[in-house]
């Protein structure tokens, strides 16, 4: 019997123990998080993919068939129209935003002290 562990920590710290068995002979699939089953299948014999939900996070376990048994993945899907995906996006649009603000405050900033300088120059020191 083949079995595979993922430990999976959302946002706030609090841990996850992702775990599958999958027969060898009969190819009976159970994958359970923090001990309970989140998902049984039966004779799985070819190449699969299965998702679920860990709070608001999507999580994709795929069984990929090789010449030797299986190779088993967990990740969390991040690609996939979730609302916590959504708040993803929009934090990466936001903080690219302040990225731009931030550039043409310093910017400016210097384009000031630049223009003071010559002002400070041309008082101090006027032309003769």
């Amino acid at each position: 019997m083949a079995e595979s562990l993922w430990r999976f920590t959302n946002d706030h710290g609090q841990p996850y123990l992702i775990g599958l068995f999958h027969g060898d002979k009969d190819g009976h699939l159970v994958v359970h998080c923090n001990s309970r089953v989140v998902l049984i299948d039966f004779n799985v014999q070819d190449t699969k993919a299965y998702s679920f939900f860990i709070e608001e996070e999507l999580c994709e376990v795929k069984l990929d068939r090789q010449d030797e048994g299986f190779a088993y993945s967990c990740e969390i899907n991040l690609e996939v129209d979730t609302p916590k995906n959504r708040w993803r996006k929009s934090r990466v649009a936001d903080e690219k935003i302040n990225y731009q603000q931030a550039w043409w405050i310093a910017g400016g900033v210097f384009l000031l002290i630049f223009l003071f300088s010559i002002f400070l120059k041309s008082s101090f020191f006027p032309r003769i």
